[in-house]
């Protein structure tokens, strides 16, 4: 027999009480089919990332089962036809992924205010990372004023200079 995770979401149309059901009906059909179920776990409910048949909320339940790998293909069709499952990933399980605790957590926007307020939050202060920061670029190469008062002659003329690699000359 070979180690499996499943990983299967559950739209919130259903309350908790029937996401238990479904969750016994899955267990009580890898059973049938002569699996071993080892862990069925309930991760909780988070908005998805995206709608899913306009569901935008889903129950995530993590399943690990021990089964025979001739069961697996058929198991995974099925899953994909209940209406119930809005997806579902079944992967070969690692080892160790039995003693490891699972927490999720909702998908945010990268650009969204949530999101900013989030990297707020975890980021040390600004003023500390901007010292650091400073501390370890180098300083800034001082201007002459007649670098700064160049025409646009002169302008191009040291451009094409650089452009053409003798930068070393420049400097």
């Amino acid at each position: 027999m070979k180690g499996y995770e499943l990983l299967y979401i559950v739209g919130t149309q259903y309350t908790d009480e029937e996401v238990g059901g479904i969750q016994e009906t899955i267990a009580k059909f890898l059973g049938d089919l002569k699996a071993k179920v080892l862990r069925n776990e309930n991760l909780g409910k988070i908005r998805l990332a995206y709608p899913i048949k306009k569901i935008s909320h889903g129950s995530y339940i993590l399943v690990h089962f021990d089964a025979n790998s001739s069961i697996v293909q058929d198991f995974n069709r099925r899953l994909g036809l209940m209406d119930e499952v809005l997806r579902h990933t079944l992967l070969t399980r690692v080892s160790g992924a039995l003693e490891k605790t699972f927490e999720i957590s909702s998908y945010v926007p990268p650009l969204s205010e949530e999101s900013k307020q989030e990297k707020e939050t975890k980021r040390p202060s600004l003023k500390t990372s901007k010292k650091s920061v400073q501390a370890e670029l180098p300083s800034p190469r001082p201007v002459s004023m007649e670098e700064s008062s160049m025409s646009m002659e002169e302008l191009d003329q040291k451009l094409d200079q650089i452009l053409e690699g003798d930068i070393a000359k420049n400097i």
